[in-house]
C-alpha cells in the first residue's frame, strides 16, 4: 500500500476521533442539558449517540494503531528513533497509549450506560455533577488534542 494512502487513513482515524469527541463534549452535551435537564430524553439521546459513537472510535483507533505502526517501519528504521524527533515520537505514543487505556476504562468499566448504572442516573439527579465517565471523556478529548499537537509538531522536526 502506498505511504501516503497510509498517511490519509491515519489521518481520516484520527479527525473522525477527535472531531467525534469534540461534537459530542462541546455540542451535544450542552444542547441536551439546556433542553431537557433532568428527563430520561436526554439520557436516552447520549445513550444511542455513545454507542453509535463507540462503534466509530473504536474502528478509528484500530486504524490508528495498524497505520501507525506501518508509519514507523517505514520511516527508516532505528537512525530516526534515536533522534530527538524519536523522543517526540515516543512522548506521542505514551500518551496515546494513555489515551487509550481510558478509552478501554471508559467503555469497559464505567460505562455510564451499562444496565447497572441506569437506574442511579447521576447526571439526571445532580445536573452539575460531572460524574466519573464524563471526567474520562473529557481527559481523552485532551489527550487527543495534545497528542495531534504533537504530531503537527513532528512534521516540522
Amino acid at each position: 500500500m502506498p505511504l501516503y494512502l497510509v498517511i490519509w487513513i491515519h489521518l481520516v482515524a484520527a479527525i473522525t476521533f477527535i472531531g467525534g469527541l469534540l461534537y459530542v463534549q462541546l455540542v451535544l452535551r450542552p444542547v441536551l442539558s439546556a433542553q431537557s435537564k433532568n428527563t430520561g430524553e436526554a439520557q436516552d439521546i447520549l445513550k444511542k449517540t455513545d454507542q453509535r459513537f463507540r462503534t466509530i472510535s473504536w474502528v478509528s483507533l484500530i486504524a490508528l494503531i495498524i497505520t501507525g505502526a506501518f508509519n514507523m517501519l517505514s520511516e527508516g528504521g532505528s537512525a530516526r528513533i534515536e533522534t530527538a524527533w524519536g523522543v517526540v515520537l515516543m512522548l506521542k505514543l505514551f500518551l496515546f497509549a494513555i489515551a487509550f487505556g481510558l478509552v478501554l476504562i471508559h467503555d469497559l468499566v464505567l460505562d455510564p450506560y451499562a444496565p447497572s448504572h441506569r437506574s442511579s442516573r447521576p447526571d439526571a439527579s445532580h445536573p452539575g455533577h460531572m460524574t466519573k465517565a464524563l471526567l474520562v471523556q473529557r481527559l481523552i478529548l485532551t489527550l487527543a488534542l495534545v497528542i495531534l499537537l504533537i504530531a503537527t509538531y513532528l512534521t516540522t522536526m
